[in-house]
């Protein structure tokens, strides 16, 4: 009916173009009409012969419109999702398992729905919030375990408390290494910020296996998985301030690799201290492993925000006002909590959240699963 729509404001540029022209190879399976010459009311569209990297592909549009593409295949159809550089939710229809394994590693969407409509997110059952340029600030979700985190300020005032951690890790036998050297006089001048990157290094490695990298059910609800899990960013930037002590970098650096991210460490042209001689020393090679070093300047290291997923840096007062601005400018966020021990607070900054619901039943009948 024309006199059902949906209720927006006045259209600006962009949604108005998508709602009333059409690009090349473009028709309207439903075309949309303002409703009784009232701006602020259209009538819902559906575009069909949508092309990739076309207007309508590549733009968010706020109002009732669906433009529909067609793919070759599924890796296609990925493809063509992830081009958009947007990751709010992405859903799919399909019973086979290998599609449906393909799909959830690939598309880079913050809430995923399998068989099932894409919108009504619960809290804690799908906790909400996207990928991309669907993420604002630390991309924490809302109504997830960790979200009021970022609210927080937090001080810590004794190491953190850990269980035994399951597999050995190379960075945390390289650590103790330090320690004895320490203890036998050949690095004294280390030996607080290597005590205290014992401890950190241990607790990101039991926080790594107990939360980040397992996949959570907290519901167990029969005929529907709510699966919360946690992914790497790509490649994180640990930027250097001379304010930096040992701990701070090398805090960093493990979270980063332990996460499993890249770690690209990038020094200020003119800083030299006995961080970056610590930095450069035999002694640092393998903690550091294959992470490049970098002398950049804060213009460059603006630049290098169109290919580093995440900024760290050590505390709030380190980040340089140039840098904040530019960060916003691209809404793009700038890590810089103080560098924690307590690695499940301190690997938040490494890790985006992702929420998967998959409606494994059909209309009640629970199929393989019926007798779990």
């Amino acid at each position: 009916s024309n006199k059902m729509g949906a209720l927006i404001h006045p259209p600006a540029g962009d949604l108005q173009r998508a709602l009333t022209t059409l690009e090349a190879c473009e028709s309207w399976a439903l075309e949309p009409r303002m409703v009784d010459d009232n701006p602020h009311m259209w009538t819902p569209g559906i575009k069909y012969g949508v092309q990739a990297g076309s207007y309508t592909h590549m733009t968010e549009f706020f109002g009732p419109l669906l433009g529909v593409m067609r793919a070759d295949d599924l890796a296609h159809a990925i493809e063509l999702v992830n081009q958009t550089g947007y990751g709010l939710t992405s859903g799919l229809e399909s019973l086979d398992a290998r599609e449906q394994a393909r799909w959830k590693a690939g598309v880079r969407a913050g809430n995923l729905y399998l068989n099932r409509g894409t919108t009504g997110a619960i809290t804690l059952r799908q906790p909400f919030g996207g990928m991309g340029k669907s993420a604002l600030g630390p991309a924490i979700k809302a109504g997830s375990p960790n979200y009021v985190t970022q609210f927080m300020t937090v001080k810590e005032l004794e190491p953190p408390r850990i269980q035994v951690i399951r597999e050995e890790n190379a960075l945390l036998r390289l650590a103790l290494a330090w320690r004895r050297k320490v203890m036998w006089g050949q690095m004294p001048r280390h030996a607080e910020d290597l005590t205290r990157l014992i401890r950190a290094v241990k607790s990101y490695c039991y926080h790594w296996e107990q939360e980040f990298s397992v996949e959570k059910d907290y519901f167990h609800l029969r005929g529907q998985d709510n699966i919360h899990r946690y992914l790497p960013l790509g490649a994180v930037g640990i930027r250097l301030d001379a304010r930096d002590s040992l701990f701070d970098v090398l805090a960093r650096i493990a979270a980063t690799r332990i996460t499993g991210n890249t770690a690209v460490i990038s020094i200020p042209e003119d800083l030299h201290n006995a961080v970056t001689d610590f930095l450069n020393s035999t002694d640092a090679r393998d903690f550091v492993g294959p992470s490049p070093v970098r002398r950049q300047s804060d213009e460059k290291l603006i630049a290098s925000l169109q290919v580093l997923q995440r900024v760290r840096y050590g505390a709030p007062d380190r980040v340089p006002a140039e840098v904040l601005q530019a960060a916003a400018r691209k809404g793009y966020y700038i890590a810089r909590a103080p560098v924690l021990m307590e690695g499940r607070l301190e690997l938040l900054h490494y890790v985006q959240n992702q929420s998967v619901c998959n409606n494994y039943h059909r209309y009640g009948n629970l199929g393989e699963r019926s007798e779990l």
